[in-house]
């Protein structure tokens, strides 16, 4: 096994965000970086080699430090190579999500104003208008004399100058969708990232030589963040695709050799679904992870049925600050129920509607304190400004999560709700997740999702099953179970759920269904 570096020796001020590869590739220049569904296969060396190309082409059309760089492809390798190059000049990279439609689209284009735009055949058709854009690059066929191909800026003099940035300034920007429907760019510096990077890999613990499977949007922070935690530990990154996470998933996986998983539960039901119907031949993985959603324990229990001694890591984390806890599977045998202690270096608190802190066991909004927490939302003060707060001019800035959970004497975190999820039933303040949950330890349940119709304060349950069951019988179980107000009035159980472009379980469009 390959001896893992710590937190502290990975921590290298100066060298930004792009410093994490050009580490991994001077250790291990021949090994095997990035992988990809498209044929795509890159060394280290490979890979610095591209980043510096494209680096040099960016620099000679004026891109810079503080220039944002939009980067909309479909999952691939050359992602990768793009956010890297737009570091080393101490530009700030927007990965943008390949599903994202064209008036979405723009309204992110018009919030981040970039410089440059990568795009590649599958999403060029979103933009509908990329004329004040004045460097384009396209993977693919030529669309027209405004667009440099992506080989032919790679041919391009390497840049081998100095990262001109600062640890503090804007690496990236992440979109996510705004409580007033616009979408907010969460603002994270290269220190945010190479610390809260060097937290997470003391607590995985990924491996030189893992292959680590990658079926998540690039575009969310948890699937983005798998390109610097695989340069930190020299590892090999397949980049697969949300569309694989299917009845070929276990064949994909196999033929690449994944050895570690990240994922969110819609993932996970997918390979349960296809474990009870045969085999599960994945000699290679060795470790999940999860977060986005809470991963009920009966998922956990059966995927450690059908693979012995896989390692689970359940982990709790925001946008905002990339993770707060992770859950080691030590620590998961005697807390079953908590999502982890905070990463080192990281303060987690629960605090009353007044702010004032909770003592230890007591329900609150959660408040996260470390050098992980983000510099705020990109020109939108007012979001910024209830979100991430000072307790006092000399105090460092606190995220206001808006999630509720509590944090026990031993400091591990127990999270109860998202902070749009709480729902009101009957009288009584009900978690969604707590019923969600137990509805997927029934026998035959393989997700579900829990919404309210207001109009006449009905729960309603929607499932997906792996075996013939009955909505009634679904019902009478939980009503052994749950207290009267939280057992739902109507289960209604569906062929597939509906996906959100991160591969969470997509709500509105189950809400959309009510109305219906």
């Amino acid at each position: 096994m390959s001896r893992v570096p710590t937190l502290a020796q990975q921590w290298q001020s100066g060298t930004g965000v792009s410093g994490l590869l050009f580490s991994a590739a001077h250790a291990r220049p021949d090994s095997v970086y990035l992988e990809d569904r498209h044929g795509t296969v890159l060394t280290y060396e490979e890979t610095e080699r591209a980043v510096r190309s494209l680096a040099g082409y960016l620099g000679s059309q004026g891109v810079g430090r503080g220039d944002r760089v939009a980067i909309h492809f479909q999952n691939r390798a050359e992602i990768a190579i793009a956010l890297y190059a737009v570091s080393l000049l101490g530009a700030v990279y927007v990965v943008l999500n390949a599903k994202l439609k064209p008036k979405g689209l723009q309204k992110i284009l018009h919030q981040a104003e970039p410089k440059a735009i990568l795009a590649d055949d599958s999403t060029l058709s979103n933009l509908e208008s990329s004329d004040t854009i004045p460097t384009k690059i396209l993977i693919g066929d030529p669309a027209g004399q405004d667009w440099t191909l992506w080989n032919d800026a790679l041919q391009h003099s390497v840049c081998n100058n100095e990262w001109p940035g600062f640890d503090v300034d804007a690496a990236c920007l992440v979109f996510t969708s705004g409580s007033t429907g616009v979408p907010r760019g969460v603002t994270l510096s290269h220190d945010n990232i190479s610390y809260v990077v060097g937290a997470i890999q003391d607590r995985l613990q990924y491996r030189a030589e893992d292959t680590i499977g990658c079926f998540l949007p690039l575009a969310f922070d948890y699937g983005l963040y798998q390109i610097f935690l695989a340069a930190q530990a020299g590892a090999k990154l397949y980049i697969g695709d949300p569309e694989q996470v299917g009845p070929r998933l276990p064949q994909i996986m196999k033929a690449a050799g994944i050895s570690v998983l990240p994922g969110v539960p819609s993932v996970y039901a997918a390979l349960i679904t296809l474990g009870r119907r045969r085999t599960l031949d994945l000699p290679e993985l060795r470790a999940i992870t999860n977060t986005g959603e809470r991963l009920p324990h009966s998922y956990i229990e059966e995927m450690q049925t059908m693979l012995p001694g896989l390692e689970v890591f359940v982990m709790y984390g925001l946008t905002e600050c990339k993770r707060v806890s992770i859950m080691t599977p030590m620590e998961l045998l005697k807390h079953p129920d908590s999502v982890g202690r905070p990463l080192a270096g990281t303060e987690v608190y629960a605090v009353d509607a007044e702010g004032n802190r909770l003592p230890p066991g007591e329900v609150g909004e959660l408040v996260v304190r470390g050098r992980h927490v983000a510099h705020g939302y990109w020109r939108a003060p007012e979001e910024t400004g209830k979100r991430f707060r000072k307790r006092a001019p000399e105090s460092a800035v606190e995220l206001f999560t808006g999630d509720s959970g509590s944090v026990d004497e031993d400091g591990f975190l127990y999270f109860s709700a998202r902070s749009d999820d709480w729902l009101k039933h009957r009288g009584n303040r009900i978690s969604p997740v707590e019923i969600e949950n137990e509805a997927c330890d029934l026998d035959g349940v393989v997700e579900a999702s829990l919404l309210k119709r207001e109009e006449d304060d009905t729960l309603h349950l929607f499932v997906t099953v792996s075996r013939e069951i009955e909505p009634d019988q679904i019902l009478r179980d939980l009503n052994e179970i749950l207290e009267p107000a939280k057992v739902p009035e109507f289960v209604l159980i569906l062929p597939e759920m509906p996906k959100s472009m991160n591969g969470k379980i997509d709500r509105k469009q189950l809400a959309a269904s009510l109305e219906e």
